[in-house]
């Protein structure tokens, strides 16, 4: 049976479905009590954590691209509201509930985007790449990936893949969001630095960490690939599979596939 808001959605103009589709995501968080178990990022929290050293990195190209430039301006805003947020012992933390919408009104700027299976210019455009790497820093950190969603085609080559098959996590506000638990006994801070032509990103945490080993087993498809995530931990004989991703050629992609749910 379908829902109502299938039947309205055609309907009503986007900025509206955004709205929306936010509005269900906070009452589920306030309902499931995830709300209160977020990360804020108060000031004398983020003063405790830039004192703690960096135990995991991560450094990744920013590729070349016509919007590269802007790309990096919405990368600096984003960075602005995660940097040295504390992530206590079971708290979770949400790209989008420290980041909030990147609107125009907030500074954002238009930049390149992969929307419904094909590449567009969108205000916000760029911040997957920082979605990715702080997906890729929860895995390497111990951390447990509560939400994370990989995006449904495959844009780049090997020669211009700026990090592994299976390490990206597509964000789009409202809809789908990344998220992490910190399930160490310790707090932990992300940190990052946005070079001239790299994005590098770490785990910092006032106690020592010892880093997980990710790795990304790729099968080639008939009609895409399929990328299989596994996590080693520390001290274990056998690594974890968190699961698996299947990408479709950049080519091949309907182009009425949508990045809604």
């Amino acid at each position: 049976m379908r829902r109502w808001t299938d039947l309205v959605r055609p309907l009503v103009p986007v900025p509206a479905r955004v709205w929306v589709a936010s509005a269900r995501r906070t009452v589920r968080d306030l309902r499931s009590g995830a709300r209160r178990m977020m990360a804020t990022g108060s000031e004398p929290s983020r003063a405790e954590a830039r004192e703690w050293p960096a135990h995991v990195s991560v450094t990744q190209p920013l590729g070349q691209s016509a919007h590269v430039e802007s790309k990096k301006h919405n990368l600096a805003l984003a960075i602005r509201e995660l940097q040295d947020v504390r992530v206590g012992p079971e708290e979770l933390f949400s790209f989008w509930n420290l980041v909030g919408r990147p609107t125009k009104r907030r500074g954002f700027v238009p930049g390149r985007n992969l929307v419904q299976g094909r590449l567009e210019v969108s205000v916000g455009g760029g911040l997957c790449q920082l979605s990715g790497l702080t997906y890729l820093l929860a895995l390497r950190g111990g951390l447990w990936v509560t939400e994370r969603h990989a995006h449904s085609v495959d844009i780049y080559t090997e020669q211009t893949r700026f990090a592994p098959l299976g390490s990206d996590a597509t964000v789009a506000y409202g809809y789908k969001d990344l998220r992490f638990r910190n399930v160490l006994p310790f707090p932990i801070a992300l940190r990052f630095e946005l070079g001239a032509d790299t994005l590098t990103g770490s785990v910092c945490a006032p106690l020592p960490l010892e880093p997980c080993t990710v790795e990304f087993s790729l099968e080639e498809e008939a009609d895409g690939r399929q990328v299989t995530t596994w996590v080693r931990r520390p001290g274990a004989t056998e690594p974890d599979c968190l699961g698996v991703s299947f990408y479709r050629p950049f080519h091949k992609a309907p182009a009425h596939a949508s990045f809604l749910p």
